[in-house]
């Protein structure tokens, strides 16, 4: 049950469907990937023996320079049953070089039709010339794979954890009131509980955490509440308007609020161009000797 600021309860209740689920991750994939993103919906990868295997979206993160396979799925299908065959189908097809060829062309193809994208990733110094190349060298990398789900079934992070690509388990919830009227539930993905798959990771982008971060931090006497951050903010080619927060032990305060370290820097940067809808806090937010707050995040592993 969720108690909102105006009073009104809202009840759990289940998804209608997978398409349900599907659909709330694919309009929103802007949020919970970043603006620098590019979402190919049903991008189709092929297996070795020539069996399609259709994943829900494959996302190209420019930013973090990572890409994501997407496939929405129900816990009611089960571990074994539906979403392990279906998974391994989706892994042994990034194997293929011809599937990633073709996710080059068509993310080229359609980035060319996307001049607010263009301009975007010129902010973080890809101009139009090295998009490809760009492409080339983020599809080079081995995915992470992106599960939405309505519930975890038993074993399935058991089975996610023999793969040998990493992993993002979003638990996602629905909520209606007596009006009728629904809410989603989507954590943060910096949030979202997560494995190595056989690799090593060291960021709040990759780490198999839960809960709030940055108090984790704070616990563990990295950075101190009252401590001051920063940020500079600008599109590319104007002048950088300078931004101030404070910490706080479920995050970042500014004027008078308190916010995820992602939410309070989208809020500063929105002041300046209100078309942005997301930003990487971790990786924006500085400490007064100029570190990023990523960086203190990683000196929890050390």
């Amino acid at each position: 049950m969720l108690l909102t600021k105006d009073y009104c309860t809202y009840f759990k209740v289940a998804f209608d469907s997978e398409e349900e689920i599907e659909r709330v991750i694919l309009e929103n994939v802007g949020l919970l990937f970043g603006d620098y993103s590019l979402l190919l919906s049903k991008s189709k990868l092929q297996t070795y023996g020539g069996r399609g295997s259709i994943p829900d979206g494959v996302l190209i993160d420019f930013d973090s320079k990572q890409w994501y396979i997407i496939e929405v799925e129900r816990g009611a299908h089960g571990t074994w049953q539906h979403i392990a065959p279906q998974v391994s189908k989706q892994v042994t097809a990034i194997t293929n070089e011809e599937t990633k060829a073709r996710l080059i062309t068509q993310a080229f193809d359609a980035i060319s039709e996307l001049k607010a994208l263009r301009e975007l990733l010129a902010e973080i110094d890809i101009p139009e010339m090295h998009i490809h190349k760009e492409l080339q060298t983020i599809l080079a990398k081995s995915p992470i794979l992106a599960l939405p789900i309505d519930e975890i079934p038993d074993d399935l992070e058991d089975y996610l954890g023999t793969l040998k690509v990493e992993f993002k388990l979003w638990t996602i919830e629905k909520y209606i009131n007596d009006k009728g009227e629904i809410i989603y539930s989507v954590p943060d993905f910096t949030e979202a509980k997560g494995g190595p798959g056989g690799t090593e990771t060291d960021s709040p982008d990759a780490q198999p955490r839960q809960g709030n971060l940055i108090s984790s931090v704070i616990q563990a006497g990295i950075l101190y509440v009252g401590d001051s951050v920063y940020m500079d903010y600008g599109p590319k080619g104007k002048q950088k308007t300078h931004f101030t927060g404070i910490i706080r032990d479920s995050g970042i305060e500014l004027d008078g609020k308190v916010y995820s370290p992602s939410i309070a820097a989208l809020r500063c940067i929105q002041s300046v161009s209100p078309s942005r809808t997301s930003s990487n806090g971790w990786v924006t937010w500085k400490t007064r000797d100029g570190a990023l707050i990523n960086d203190a995040y990683k000196k929890l592993f050390k």
